[in-house]
């Protein structure tokens, strides 16, 4: 095993939504174990302010302005990691826009949908197909993508989200098939964390308690929590689990 802090040596990594919450977490855990990465969002200020947190670890995190879904972007990014570094190893897909609570027999339902779908399910795929080139002639990689516990749940009045993030599992699913001839690795991970939009959410629909009831560990995860998990799916100490689903959440969804 490698020692840890130093386990992703050498590895280039993108992380999207990488300016708060999780994908700050994640961001900075793979520039503390050697990792340089590129971090993506909407908003500049914020990508900087994680980038200038990392400055300490010897590693260049660097803060780019993408939005997930917008084919265009995703290529500047993927081109400015491999124009830097030469390579891309890992690539975590945790952007995701989300729309808010809405009945499924509302007409908005089918455009919250496509925004969904767009953001989540359109934007991973095109990363994946953008990074997988590198991947593959750099003897592998990984891939780690963002599921959620209400995919599996299907909570209702979140039809969009539910449905996008089930369309990622099976994305995860059929990457790992195709790809594992190529030693890239694809695994999904169900994240549960005091996230900013998710501590904005339960305010406003005042489910704080109600989402606790169903942590079995009976506290919600904070975003640190999730990252040891993505590091070691990042690191060559997972190079045989490929395909798989991995709740992060508490114990709130078991397979």
């Amino acid at each position: 095993m490698t020692n840890p802090g130093n386990r992703l040596a050498g590895k280039v990594a993108i992380v999207t939504g990488g300016g708060q919450g999780i994908g700050e977490a994640i961001a900075l855990a793979y520039a503390r174990e050697g990792a340089n990465v590129i971090i993506t969002g909407r908003t500049k200020s914020k990508l900087d302010e994680v980038a200038g947190k990392a400055t300490s670890s010897g590693s260049t995190v660097l803060g780019m302005e993408a939005l997930s879904g917008n084919r265009e972007h995703a290529e500047q990014v993927v081109s400015e990691a491999l124009s830097r570094w030469g390579r891309v190893d890992v690539l975590v897909n945790n952007a995701h826009t989300f729309t808010d609570y809405l009945p499924l027999d509302d007409p908005k339902m089918e455009e919250n949908c496509l925004i969904d779908m767009q953001s989540a399910f359109i934007g991973s795929l095109q990363l994946m197909q953008l990074c997988y080139p590198s991947m593959r002639d750099n003897g592998g990689g990984s891939v780690i993508n963002m599921g959620s516990s209400y995919g599996v749940r299907c909570e209702p009045g979140f039809l969009a989200y539910a449905a996008s993030k089930e369309a990622i599992r099976a994305l995860t699913r059929t990457a790992a098939r195709e790809w594992g001839k190529d030693k890239i690795r694809v695994n999904t991970i169900l994240p549960a964390a005091l996230s900013p939009k998710a501590i904005w959410y339960m305010k406003e629909s005042n489910s704080y308690d109600h989402e606790l009831s169903k942590v079995s560990l009976g506290k919600f995860g904070t975003s640190e929590d999730i990252a040891p998990t993505a590091i070691f799916l990042a690191s060559d100490e997972s190079n045989y689990v490929t395909g798989q689903t991995i709740g992060v959440d508490g114990g709130s969804t078991m397979f």
